[in-house]
């Protein structure tokens, strides 16, 4: 079995299983799962094309670089490949909240992010839908991470099954009793924590950054834990958006979720701050 089977292998079982907890044990009821299905999974289908036929030559590119550039390697511990392991983990994680924050702070990056936050509901297939530029931008953006701090080879097999894992279990809509999840939030981003994040209040919608270890908010200041209230009225997904499209949903077509980075319409940063 190859690495990559391998990751595939764990994306499916993590998928199966999650989906079967948000049927059995739905969070909120939601609507429109067909239509938002078929957008999701599209997206998905087309970024795997996308990312099979870039990964090779970028992957192959960095692999010669590492080789010829060994100046720029930093190694880590070693003669401790555990620590090394952990550490560079711990790296990849830090790298990716970055990348998420930056997404929601520049607005050429905004402009190719929102596409994931039109997701008027969220769930499961919340955690694929990305457009195909944030993919390759992803890819090209963690190669560079590894190039420049040359991470081990398995510790990015490694993060890889655990952000993928994480991201279907965060956009899962799963019911989790209160308790049970301010034990697991402690230290991985739960379902309640990243719903928050979906938000359309912008004070909601700016924190909550983290996609696996949860202490990257709490670290840098853009925590938000929300409350009973939070719970109850979180209205989620792209407020200019879904005031154009919450009453005919049709019109928000692949297409349009395709050209949305693209439009010379105005796509600033843009957020209610009230739910009213």
């Amino acid at each position: 079995m190859t690495d990559y089977d391998f990751r595939v292998l764990i994306f499916l079982l993590c998928f199966a299983s999650f989906l079967s907890w948000q049927s059995i044990k739905p969070k909120v009821k939601l609507e429109q799962i067909g239509r938002r299905w078929r957008h999701n999974l599209s997206l998905f289908f087309i970024d795997i094309f996308v990312v099979r036929l870039a990964q090779p030559i970028l992957l192959a590119t960095l692999a010669l670089s590492i080789n010829d550039t060994s100046f720029l390697r930093l190694e880590f511990f070693a003669d401790k490949p555990i620590a090394s392991l952990i550490l560079a983990i711990l790296l990849l994680d830090l790298a990716i909240y970055w990348q998420h924050r930056a997404s929601h702070t520049f607005p050429l990056l905004w402009r190719i992010h929102q596409v994931h936050h039109t997701d008027p509901q969220i769930d499961l297939t919340t955690a694929v839908r990305f457009h195909p530029a944030e993919i390759l931008l992803s890819l090209a953006y963690k190669a560079a991470i590894i190039f420049v701090f040359s991470i081990p080879f398995e510790a990015v097999i490694i993060f890889d099954v655990l952000l993928n894992s994480s991201a279907l279990f965060n956009h899962a809509n799963g019911y989790l009793p209160k308790k049970l999840d301010k034990v697991i939030r402690f230290i991985l981003v739960t379902p309640d924590m990243h719903r928050i994040h979906h938000s359309q209040l912008a004070k909601e919608a700016n924190s909550n950054y983290s996609f696996f270890l949860s202490f990257w908010d709490r670290l840098f200041n853009s925590y938000t834990s929300g409350d009973e209230n939070t719970d109850l009225n979180l209205k989620t997904g792209h407020p200019q958006y879904a005031r154009n499209f919450e009453k005919n949903p049709e019109k928000l077509t692949l297409l349009l979720l395709i050209k949305m980075p693209f439009s010379l319409k105005n796509n600033k940063i843009e957020r209610q701050e009230t739910n009213s």
